[in-house]
């Protein structure tokens, strides 16, 4: 095992609260850091996760081939077998020890298992990571079994193995590319087991119609039945979306022409989604549970998204 350093876990930051508390617990975590190396393969015995910060490698056996994933994860000593657990899916500079950081008062606050998986570049490039692996390079449908989203509940799995948490669900958030992918994995795994799902804005987004453009843009040739989007739009999701996210320009915001359709900014993008989505579950016939909310003055920022995330998923 190898303990982490404090630099290597904790900015220097005296701008917010939430650096300040990560500050004032810096002395705990150094004694607790460790990572703590771990394969799920072969149904080996495995070491619990310890308290405080760490990271393990996660062997995720697709069927067809074994994806080696790095988690970053926290957890606090208070947590007990019925504790959440909640997953934190990073943005497209792939840095989940980053998110983990920023993430770590909230869960001390409110005592729940930290998981932040990184999906490199390498094995993850965009299609795989913010749109699921569904298709490959020739639009050919890929296995579910290798859906990217599926990793989530194999990852769960395993986690509660290590844990011995007792939980049946999960919580997972997005933020940015992050964003992309948790809304997509709304949209096609409407029988994974999150309890709720948030998506934080999103760059640009696979509209819920079938009447528009093709996957990933719209759900024309997607293989997502009809059947299966009503019962998508019955689940817990909420969109959150920063109200001063709303650089055209931003260099990172998708700017093809499908994508501008979506609106120009990020902000614009989600409120399109949303309203689509309204429109498509009235002509199924079906219900809506999914919630929009904004976030007053918040830019493209997770840190200022994490507080509304974080009471949006622990609201009753």
């Amino acid at each position: 095992m190898k303990k982490q350093s404090r630099n290597s876990i904790f900015p220097r930051s005296k701008n917010t609260w939430v650096h300040r508390a990560v500050a004032a617990i810096g002395l705990l975590l150094i004694t607790t850091a460790v990572g703590a190396t771990q394969s799920a393969a072969n149904g080996a015995a495995q070491s619990q996760l310890t308290v405080g910060a760490g990271d393990f490698e996660f062997s995720d056996n697709t069927g067809y081939g074994v994806r080696s994933i790095r988690v970053y994860y926290y957890r606090p000593q208070a947590l007990t077998s019925e504790s959440p657990i909640v997953f934190v899916m990073h943005g497209v500079h792939r840095d989940a020890q980053r998110y983990m950081r920023e993430w770590i008062p909230y869960a001390l606050q409110r005592n729940f298992l930290l998981l932040c998986p990184e999906f490199d570049a390498e094995q993850f490039p965009s299609q795989a990571y913010q749109r699921g692996n569904m298709f490959d390079a020739s639009k050919n449908p890929i296995p579910e079994s290798c859906w990217t989203f599926s990793t989530i509940e194999r990852l769960f799995d395993y986690v509660r193995s290590v844990s011995d948490n007792k939980r049946q669900g999960y919580f997972i958030y997005g933020h940015s590319a992050g964003g992309q992918f948790v809304h997509r994995f709304v949209l096609f795994m409407p029988s994974a087991r999150y309890e709720r799902a948030i998506a934080a804005n999103p760059g640009y987004f696979t509209m819920p119609n079938y009447s528009g453009h093709a996957f990933p843009y719209g759900l024309r040739n997607s293989g997502l039945s009809e059947s299966s989007l009503r019962c998508s739009f019955t689940r817990d999701f909420v969109l959150l979306l920063g109200d001063q996210d709303i650089d055209p320009d931003d260099p990172d915001l998708r700017k093809t022409g499908n994508a501008e359709e979506q609106g120009a900014t990020r902000f614009e993008r989600g409120q399109n989604y949303f309203r689509a989505a309204q429109v498509e579950a009235a002509r199924l016939g079906g219900r809506l549970e999914w919630r929009l909310k904004t976030v007053e003055g918040a830019h493209h920022s997770d840190a200022q998204m994490i507080q509304a995330a974080v009471g949006a998923f622990f609201a009753k």
